[in-house]
This record gives C-alpha cells, sequence and structure tokens, in this order.
C-alpha cells in the first residue's frame, strides 16, 4: 500500500523520501516492481479485474519511460510521472486504500563505502 501512497505523492514528497545518497526514481519503481509481484504472485485470486489492471497500467508505463525519465528533474517535470501519479491514486481508490502521505524511507538504506576485497 505505501507503493502506491507514495506513487501518488507530489514529487517534492516523492524525492524528499529517501536519503540523499539513494537514487528516489529507480527506488520508487523498484519498490512498485516489488510490491506488485509480491502482491498478485500472492494474492492474484483474489484481486479485482480493475486492481490488476490499474497495477498493469503502473507497470507498463515505468517500462515505457525512458532513461532521461529516471531523474529527480524526471519525476518532478515529466508527463510520465505524472501520469505515474494518476494512475496510483487511481490503484489507490479501487483497492479501497488511503491517499496518505507514507513514512519515510532512511531507515531501510545503508550509505555505502570502499568495497573491501577479502581473500
Amino acid at each position: 500500500m505505501q507503493s502506491l501512497q507514495l506513487l501518488a505523492c507530489p514529487p517534492e514528497i516523492q524525492l524528499g523520501k529517501f536519503p540523499v545518497f539513494v537514487h528516489a526514481p529507480d527506488e520508487l519503481a523498484l519498490d512498485f516492481d516489488n510490491f506488485r509481484s509480491a502482491l498478485v504472485g500472492s494474492f492474484r485470486t483474489e484481486l479485482t479485474a480493475e486492481q490488476l489492471h490499474c497495477l498493469e497500467l503502473i507497470g507498463r508505463t515505468f517500462e515505457e519511460m525512458n532513461k532521461n525519465c529516471f531523474s529527480p528533474e524526471g519525476v518532478t517535470h515529466s508527463s510520465e510521472w505524472q501520469r505515474i501519479r494518476e494512475l496510483a491514486a487511481e490503484a489507490l481508490k479501487a483497492f479501497g486504500w488511503p491517499l496518505d502521505d507514507p513514512p519515510r524511507r532512511d531507515h531501510e538504506f545503508v550509505p555505502g563505502g570502499p568495497h573491501k576485497k577479502y581473500s
């Protein structure tokens, strides 16, 4: 649910939910893909045709985006990301879930550093 909620948020909220060292556009798309795969994989027979269609449209929109959309500027200004926000709001409605501002995601990420070679 929180994946869809975040996708439905305005761009400044979407980008502000991640630590500065995280590439937020990629994480937004990856998080949705993980959510959709788990939900559909586990509960396909319990989902309505409308719910499945909403998830499919969001997934297809991500697949059709060009690489320029996967930048903070793309999230903020592209019509593709605006379409994602609209589709996510429609999906939340189809599931009967609230259009809400989900929590920050800082605790899910660890900054990287130089890699050590192990022998």
